[in-house]
């Protein structure tokens, strides 16, 4: 796993561009956010499907994502300072945070910051926090209140805090 080291007034955190910062103003603004042509605008600054859903509280603190195709987002924020991928058809409930970054305990000035990776068909349900260096498998639904601080393996639904997997599923196709 990459980790990444940010220190204060060296090296620069990465952040929002203007249009960006704009762009997400505007996306709380119901009349602009049903507008096929701020969605557009705003898929293109963030690089991102245009079949990605995302609600008015969504959130991303810097242009360090990567979705596959048909991700909801609902409300989720992201302190993507490190990558973060998230596979296709991926399924975000209601105020989800996924957080790439940390302050080193020695040196609150440092930030350390390791990628989070999410595989293909997840659902995130409510109220879940991704800490940093997480990657969760394919085909895995993560539980209501979980705070996921380890790797979840594919096809399992985990939950709790810290989480840890409750049990296998078989998705029925």
């Amino acid at each position: 796993m990459q980790k990444l080291v940010f220190i204060n007034g060296l090296n620069p955190r990465p952040i929002n561009s203007d249009m960006a910062r704009f762009l997400f103003f505007l996306n709380k603004i119901p009349v602009f956010r049903n507008l096929f042509i701020f969605k557009r605008a705003f898929c293109k600054v963030y690089n991102i499907p245009f079949s990605t859903s995302f609600g008015s509280g969504f959130y991303c603190s810097a242009p360090n994502v990567s979705l596959g195709e048909n991700v909801g987002l609902a409300d989720t924020l992201i302190l993507a300072y490190a990558p973060v991928r998230i596979g296709n058809n991926c399924s975000f409930s209601y105020r989800n945070i996924i957080i790439t970054s940390s302050h080193d305990f020695n040196d609150f000035s440092k930030v350390i910051a390791s990628p989070v990776t999410i595989g293909n068909n997840v659902w995130v349900t409510t109220n879940v926090i991704i800490l940093p260096g997480v990657t969760i498998g394919d085909n895995t639904v993560i539980g209501a209140g979980s705070v996921v601080t380890k790797d979840i393996p594919p096809g399992v639904f985990a939950a709790g805090n810290p989480c840890r997997v409750i049990e296998p599923i078989d998705f029925k196709k």
